[in-house]
């Protein structure tokens, strides 16, 4: 039987920091290589590793949208309410 990982619980963010920190906890707790990652996601092995160790603090969203989608997370956008 495959690795079982345990699901991230919904999380709210108030900075694009803490939102990039939690895509870097992810990758890591997905325990798979950049580069099998980057081959799902069709981003390169060394973008994906910049980003796990920081090196990258602004990805692209052409970046960003298929490692979400890659480690199985979504993103869910909402307006504040007043």
């Amino acid at each position: 039987m495959g690795k079982v990982i345990p699901l991230p619980r919904p999380r709210s963010f108030t900075t694009p920091e803490r939102f990039i920190e939690a895509i870097r906890e992810s990758i890591f707790r997905d325990g798979r290589p950049y580069h099998v990652i980057a081959s799902a996601t069709g981003v390169s092995p060394s973008t994906i590793r910049n980003l796990a160790i920081g090196n990258t603090r602004w990805p692209r969203a052409t970046t960003l949208f298929p490692l979400l989608h890659a480690l199985g997370l979504t993103l869910d956008l909402r307006s504040k309410s007043s």
